[in-house]
């Protein structure tokens, strides 16, 4: 648990039961109180999703109870299959700021579509509708970007359905950015049955989306795009 997931600064829709509240105070004087973004197994970093989700809510989680990690390194003894039968978008955000720089092929690891978008008249490229690579330390995701649709964004106030002033915030926020749709996924949490399931759906998302969501159910990702 991380004090982000856990504070209001998560933008929760109410407040935090009791159980949850002694889990808080144990971890805010716990030696790793400092910590914060990905999860880490004995200094191994992983990837974390919620794991009582509902994949007709864009993959947000109602409650946060159960949390699914699969550490980094393990990525590369599975492989990547495509997304089928189910729609591979998410409610993951990732940054304007991180999409344009994918845009002008500036983040390392990201193969560009074929076709890209041109830049506008004031020199900003916006994410082409094609589908991007990403291939890093045995990881091969594809992922294409777009704009929150009205669903989603309705979606934001029937999660704080008593605080619209939150709900306001968390929208803004995905007006600003972008979210992700996987169409090619690591095939990791049934590696025996050859078909991608919605938690792989939402591990590659998490891999890539920024550190912090703002969405309450969403869990922080891992920022891949961001780094070197």
């Amino acid at each position: 648990m991380t004090m982000s997931d856990s504070s209001e600064d998560r933008f929760g829709p109410g407040r935090l039961p009791a159980g949850l509240l002694v889990l808080l105070l144990a971890a805010i004087f716990s030696p790793a109180a400092d910590a914060v973004g990905p999860v880490f197994f004995d200094g191994d970093e992983a990837v974390s999703v919620y794991r009582d989700f509902d994949d007709g809510l864009f993959g947000r989680s109602l409650y946060r109870g159960v949390v699914f990690s699969v550490k980094l390194e393990s990525f590369g003894r599975y492989r990547s299959l495509p997304v089928r039968d189910m729609d591979g978008l998410t409610a993951y955000l990732l940054s304007g700021e991180t999409a344009e720089r994918i845009a002008r092929g500036a983040v390392a690891d990201v193969e560009l579509p074929d076709s890209t978008a041109g830049d506008t008249d004031d020199g900003y490229s916006e994410p082409d509708q094609g589908m991007y690579r990403f291939s890093r330390d045995g990881m091969e995701i594809e992922f294409s970007l777009e704009r929150a649709s009205e669903d989603l964004l309705e979606e934001v106030d029937r999660t704080y359905p008593g605080n619209p002033g939150v709900a306001a915030t968390v929208k803004e926020s995905y007006r600003r950015s972008w979210i992700i749709r996987i169409h090619l996924a690591e095939n990791v949490y049934r590696p025996g049955v050859a078909r991608i399931d919605y938690e792989d759906i939402l591990l590659s998302a998490s891999l890539l989306g920024d550190e912090f969501q703002p969405l309450w159910g969403i869990h922080d990702g891992n920022a891949l795009l961001e780094q070197p």
